[in-house]
């Protein structure tokens, strides 16, 4: 069975490209615009990994990534953080907040292919 993934990413050209080249690699993804989204999505799929763009309107990827690792329901699943930053401090935020990855856009398609992989390929992340 493939391995399910959530994009969240306000920016619309970003989720396509996202989920066509993760669908590509054989993953199964759902593609949303936003924290509240995410929230619907969750309530009726428990994904093996969740992608968060950092700067959206309204609720930013660091307060859901905080939001997820508070959550008994959701701490265990891996968060990969996406951001235009490309300072090394927030790299270190990323991962502070629990994240298990931190990429920087824009970012070629197979380099994050590759990372996805190596994430959901590695041992099972725990709260």
């Amino acid at each position: 069975m493939a391995k399910s993934i959530i994009v969240v990413d306000d920016d619309k050209e970003i989720r396509e490209i996202m989920t066509f080249v993760l669908m590509r690699h054989g993953f199964q993804v759902e593609a949303v615009a936003s924290g509240q989204q995410l929230q619907r999505v969750l309530s009726f799929q428990v994904p093996d990994l969740i992608i968060l763009d950092v700067m959206m309107p309204g609720e930013d990827g660091y307060h859901i990534c905080r939001s997820l690792r508070a959550n008994p329901l959701t701490c265990d699943i891996p968060v990969m953080m996406i951001t235009a930053h490309a300072e090394d401090i927030y790299e270190r935020i990323s991962i502070d907040l629990g994240a298990v990855q931190h990429m920087t856009k824009p970012f070629h398609p197979l380099a994050l292919a590759a990372k996805v992989q190596a994430i959901l390929g590695s041992e099972t992340y725990s709260c």
